[in-house]
């Protein structure tokens, strides 16, 4: 490859930081001009087939409906809890919990995330937990930024385990080729087998990484968000953090020791609130003194969240709940799954090419969430006004976000299916992917995660990040004598801590807090805890596995 191609393959990440990042513009201008460019390079240099190009932008636009009715369904939610008023019971129930914010965020993204992602997955958890902590009177960036790096470790069984179970599969069979044909058979002869085994050695190395991500979270909520900027005072809950860490990773591993990577979060999740909440109900492992001490210019947002509680705490959850019991019905209940996932709409043949996208209208979180809403209305008697100020409200809000990943998601689509050109190369991210392999074999465990977080940056899946990248894993692994079970488990945990700084899921965070246009200001905080979080695995899997 050369340099031009190499510069053409690094586009679509070259311009997203430039525009995004550092010139600091709103997503809503980055990503159409990110997109352009993309084009561009993928015409001129890559010598893309321009019909294919065009499909390729049809079946982005169409794949975002997907994401876009999650986040409309998350917004829809927030506000129709917001004007009913149960927003202001669910906030006085955390502060009866608790009254510190560092607590707070820990309960609702790290525990209480890693159920609604272990359910349902592809960034609902930060659309949801992101507003719950802004009428708790967190500020609404440092929302987004700590709802986004608590949705990393559980993202390896997101969506009753679908990165490993079907990403890795995926990504290891396709063409018909199955390249980890012997693994398999070493493993019981089924895939689900070797998942198991790849998902041992994320966990596994998740008990280290994964317990430090709720004190890594109160660290950057005081240090970044604080009156005093003080790393320390986060760091001061240590004991309680470490514990409320050690609750979800130590029963995960466990699960998917025994069950499989299906429901090692949402176990994990459950037994961990079980143990954690009592712990804070009691003030055990916390110090005397509750902190709650943001910067002065975000005292009005918390005053204006000093209303009369009208409900009780089950009538205000009772949205959550049965949110949350439909994403794990319609996830494990066969006869339900197959029900819902028969209105699918499908469109295939795009623009007289083998190109396919689909909708699936009943079965994605995003109609889970408006029935949710619906039912809402009767349960709060909410009034006229208040479901037509809710509905109005919820509209307008999407406007940037439909110009965003409308735009990001064509991108992506282009970097991807840029295989079909006359030059002769692979597609950018597969020929990016294989000269990172060529030059930096000996240190593959720290350049392994690094690939999985890119695959997740631009796609805004770890399971298409995994999809992508582990058959190059795979033959990297082989290549240099690694273990390919550890090798594929840094693509995973890369992936997952790509999580916490893809387009789509900041966007979709950014939006549901009003942030909208803020979104560099996100990834300038959340990048360097996922690279951090890549070094610390990177390192562990180099000892384990004597690189």
């Amino acid at each position: 490859m050369t340099f031009i191609q190499l510069l053409a393959s690094l586009t679509p990440i070259i311009s997203v930081m430039l525009f995004l990042v550092l010139l600091r513009m709103p997503a809503s201008r980055a990503m159409p001009i990110s997109m352009v460019f993309t084009g561009l390079a993928a015409v001129f240099v890559w010598q893309m087939d321009t019909t294919f190009l065009a499909a390729s932008v049809v079946e982005g636009l169409l794949s975002a409906l997907t994401p876009l009715t999650i986040i409309f369904g998350a917004v829809f939610l927030l506000n129709t809890l917001k004007y009913s008023g149960a927003m202001d019971t669910i906030r006085a129930g955390f502060t009866n919990i608790s009254g510190d914010a560092r607590v707070q965020i820990i309960i609702i993204c790290w525990l209480f995330g890693s159920f609604i992602e272990g359910s349902a997955g592809f960034g609902t958890p930060a659309a949801i937990a992101a507003p719950l902590l802004v009428l708790l009177g967190i500020p609404p960036i440092a929302a987004a930024v700590v709802a986004l790096i608590a949705d990393s470790t559980s993202v390896s069984f997101g969506a009753i385990g679908l990165p490993v179970l079907f990403g890795m599969e995926q990504g290891l069979t396709q063409g018909g080729a199955n390249m980890a044909a012997q693994q398999i058979a070493q493993h019981g002869g089924s895939f689900a087998d070797f998942a198991q085994f790849i998902a041992m050695h994320m966990i596994t190395i998740d008990l280290i990484t994964g317990t430090l991500i709720p004190l890594t979270m109160v660290a950057i909520l005081t240090g970044f968000f604080g009156r005093n900027k003080s790393f320390k005072e986060g760091l001061a809950i240590w004991k309680f953090a470490l514990f409320a860490g050690l609750a979800f990773t130590v029963p995960a591993w466990l699960i998917n020791y025994f069950a499989g990577p299906e429901f090692p979060s949402v176990i994990g999740a459950l037994v961990g609130m079980a143990l954690v909440i009592p712990v804070a109900k009691k003030g055990y492992l916390l110090p005397k003194e509750q902190w709650n001490d943001f910067a002065e210019n975000d005292g009005q947002e918390r005053q204006e969240l000093e209303t009369e509680v009208k409900f009780s705490q089950l009538a205000a959850w009772s949205p959550y709940l049965i949110m949350a019991s439909l994403l794990v019905l319609s996830r494990t209940v066969e006869p339900l799954k197959a029900w819902l996932s028969s209105f699918n709409i499908s469109w295939t043949g795009l623009l007289g090419t083998e190109l396919k996208a689909g909708f699936a209208t009943l079965y994605a979180p995003g109609a889970f969430f408006v029935l949710v809403c619906i039912l809402g209305f009767f349960l709060f008697r909410m009034k006229s006004p208040a479901i037509k100020e809710t509905i109005s409200v919820s509209c307008k809000s999407m406007v940037p976000t439909i110009i965003s990943l409308g735009a990001s998601v064509p991108m992506v689509k282009i970097f991807l299916n840029s295989g079909e050109n006359a030059s002769g190369l692979a597609s950018m991210p597969v020929a990016l992917a294989d000269t990172l392999a060529n030059s930096m074999g000996a240190v593959w465990a720290w350049v392994s995660p690094i690939v999985g977080i890119f695959g997740a940056f631009l796609s805004g899946s770890a399971t298409f990040s995994n999809m992508m990248f582990s058959g190059l894993q795979y033959s990297v692994a082989d290549n240099i004598g690694a273990n390919h079970a550890l090798i594929l488990a840094m693509q995973g945990i890369g992936a997952n801590a790509g999580n916490m700084m893809c387009v789509m899921n900041v966007v979709a965070a950014a939006t549901v807090v009003g942030m909208a246009g803020r979104e560099s200001e996100i990834i300038r905080k959340t990048m360097p805890v996922a690279l951090g979080y890549a070094l610390v695995a990177g390192t562990i899997a180099a000892v384990w596995g004597g690189f």
